[in-house]
C-alpha cells in the first residue's frame, strides 16, 4: 500500500498590520505533531479531515506532518516559521521513501522577510523528498500563487466557495486525485495563469456564481481532474499578490493551458462585479430602526480580525455617540489595557475609558468614553471554529461596556466574531437586538443567516479595506487594475 502523510501550515498574513503573528498565536489555536493532528482532525470539516476519510476508506494509513494554524493576523515572525518549518522538515526526514505528501496550506502567508512563504516551504519540502515523491496542495480561495508554488508541488486544488464550507470536500479530492495518481503511474499536469488584478477579499457571490458554473464544465472535461480560480488576498504586499486560474490534467499540457485560460479570462471579464454593493451608514441605521424581526447586522470589513486587521479600529462607537444612536451592540475591540481597566472597576463602576487606536494607529485614534461596566467574562463558552465545528472556546478576560444603550464588548486576544453563541454567552440575545456591529467577514452571512434581519458589509477604515489606493504597496507587481484602471488584459489579447 501507499506511503502518503499529511500536514498543514496556515496562515493569512496581512502585511500592513503591526501585529507581528508569534508562536503563541500558533498555539492558541492549531499547533499539533504527531498522533494528535490525526486525533484533532479525524471527523471534522477540515481538509485533513477529508484527506484522512478518504485515504483510510481505501486502505491507506497515512503519516501525520505538523499541523500549524493560527488566526490571521500580521506577517509571521521569522523566529516563529522556523520553528514550524524545521518541525515538519524533522517529519519529512523520518519518513521512508514517501509516496505522496498532502499538504493543506493557505496561499496567503507571509514572513517578516519572505513573501512567498508556501513557495519557499514547498522547495524545501521538495528538496528532502526528492522528485519521486507526489505533492499535492489545498489552498483557500484567498491565496496568492506563485511560480515556485507551480514548480514544485504536481497539482494544486483550492476552495470552491466563500464563505469557506467546502474545506472536507476539497480534502477529500486532494487525497482522490493523489491516489489515481499513484494507482496509473502517472503524473498530473498543471497551468498556471496570473492576472493583473486585485480583487476585495470580502466579496460578491455573483461573479463567483458564473465561475463555478465554468468549473463545473471544465471538470466534466475528459482529462481535466480540477480547475481552480483564487481572487487571492490583497492585503500583502509583494510580487505574487493577485487573482489567479489554475488547471490540472492527466498529463495533457495542451488542456490544462486551455481550461486555466477561460477560467482567467471570465476572471477578468468579470472583475468590476467582485466589490460588494456600498450602503451608507445612515441609510442602515434607518433599516435598523424600521420594524421587522431580527437585528440589523454591519459587518465591520475594514477591521476585519479575520483579514488581519488590527480589530482596534473604534469606527462604528464614535459614529454611533455623533448620531446618538439609541441601542446597538458592537463586538468587539481589542483592547487588553481597556479590558483590565474595567475589571479594576467591578461590575457596575461607572468609568472614563480609552478604547481603541493603540494597534492601529494609521486607521484610528483612540476614543474617549464614559460609560458602566456592564459584565466581566472570563471568555469562555461552547461556540463554534472556523470550519463550524463545537469546540471550547478562550478568548480571555471580556467586558461589556455600556455607553448609553451601546454596549461595547471589549476583548483581550484577538478572535472571530461569526458565532452568535458570542453574544450570548454576555447575556446578549441577538434576536433581541435591533443593530449589531460584527467585525468579521463573508462568514456572518452564514452563521446570521437565519437570525439577522440584514446583513450589510461596511467598508469600514482599517488594513482589510478595500480601499486599495489608501494601502502603501511597495512591492506588488504593477501595473495592477483597479490602481491602474484602463489597464488591458486578456488572453485573446496577447
Amino acid at each position: 500500500m501507499f506511503n502518503i502523510a499529511i500536514g498543514s501550515v496556515m496562515h493569512e498574513s496581512n502585511t500592513f498590520s503591526p501585529i507581528t503573528t508569534n508562536l503563541e498565536d500558533f498555539k492558541q489555536d492549531q499547533l499539533l505533531m504527531g498522533k494528535a493532528v490525526f486525533d484533532y482532525h479525524r471527523g471534522k470539516s477540515t481538509e485533513i479531515g477529508g484527506m484522512l476519510e478518504a485515504l483510510e476508506k481505501r486502505g491507506v494509513s497515512p503519516k501525520p506532518l505538523i499541523s500549524a494554524v493560527a488566526i490571521p493576523s500580521g506577517p509571521v515572525s521569522s523566529e516563529t516559521f522556523d520553528f514550524i518549518l524545521e518541525k515538519l522538515e524533522t517529519d519529512l526526514k523520518k519518513l521512508d521513501n514517501p509516496d505522496g505528501l498532502l499538504l493543506a496550506l493557505h496561499g496567503g502567508m507571509s514572513t517578516e522577510t519572505i513573501g512567498d512563504t508556501e513557495g519557499f516551504l514547498l522547495r524545501r519540502v521538495r528538496k528532502i523528498t526528492g522528485p519521486r515523491t507526489l505533492i499535492g496542495v489545498t489552498l483557500d480561495h484567498h491565496a496568492n500563487l506563485s511560480k515556485a508554488m507551480v514548480e514544485t508541488a504536481d497539482f494544486i486544488i483550492g476552495y470552491k466557495t466563500h464563505p469557506h464550507v467546502d474545506q472536507y470536500d476539497i480534502g477529500v479530492k486532494a487525497a482522490e486525485t493523489l491516489l489515481f495518481f499513484l494507482e496509473n503511474r502517472r503524473r498530473p499536469t498543471m497551468k498556471l495563469v496570473k492576472l493583473p488584478l486585485l480583487l476585495p477579499g470580502e466579496s460578491s457571490p455573483v461573479p463567483r456564481a458564473k465561475l463555478l458554473r465554468l468549473v463545473e464544465k471544465l471538470e466534466k472535461t475528459a482529462g481535466v481532474m480540477s480547475a481552480s480560480f483564487f481572487i487571492g488576498f490583497p492585503f500583502a504586499d509583494h510580487e505574487d499578490v493577485g487573482a489567479s486560474a489554475i488547471a490540472v490534467t492527466d498529463g495533457d499540457a495542451e488542456l490544462a493551458k486551455s481550461a486555466a485560460e477561460k477560467l482567467a479570462q471570465l476572471i477578468w471579464d468579470l472583475r468590476a462585479e467582485f466589490t460588494l454593493p456600498v450602503v451608507s451608514l445612515d441609510a442602515a441605521l434607518v433599516k435598523a430602526e424600521s420594524p421587522g424581526k431580527g437585528p440589523v447586522v454591519l459587518v465591520d470589513m475594514g477591521d476585519c480580525s479575520y483579514a488581519g486587521a488590527a480589530g482596534d479600529v473604534p469606527f462604528f462607537a464614535r459614529r454611533f455617540l455623533e448620531k446618538h444612536v439609541k441601542t446597538a451592540v458592537i463586538a468587539a475591540i481589542i483592547d487588553s489595557a481597556a479590558v483590565d481597566h474595567c475589571i479594576q472597576a467591578g461590575t457596575g463602576a461607572q468609568i472614563t475609558l480609552c478604547i481603541g487606536g493603540k494597534l492601529d494607529k494609521v486607521n484610528a485614534k483612540p476614543l474617549s468614553l464614559t460609560g458602566t461596566v456592564e459584565l466581566i467574562s472570563d471568555g469562555k463558552y461552547t461556540g463554534r471554529d472556523f470550519y463550524l465545528v463545537e469546540t471550547q472556546v478562550d478568548i480571555g478576560s471580556t467586558v461589556v461596556f455600556a455607553v448609553g444603550g451601546v454596549r461595547i464588548i471589549l476583548v483581550t486576544r484577538r478572535m472571530t466574531t461569526y458565532d452568535p453563541a458570542l453574544l450570548r454567552s454576555l447575556n446578549i440575545e441577538p434576536m433581541a437586538e435591533k443593530l449589531i456591529v460584527l467585525k468579521g467577514g463573508m462568514l456572518n452571512s452564514v452563521t446570521y443567516k437565519e437570525i439577522a434581519r440584514e446583513i450589510i458589509p461596511f467598508n469600514s477604515p482599517g488594513f482589510a479595506s478595500w480601499n486599495f489606493a489608501k494601502l502603501s504597496y511597495k512591492n506588488i507587481g504593477r501595473p495592477v487594475w483597479p490602481l491602474a484602471e484602463n489597464l488591458k488584459w486578456g488572453i485573446n489579447d496577447k
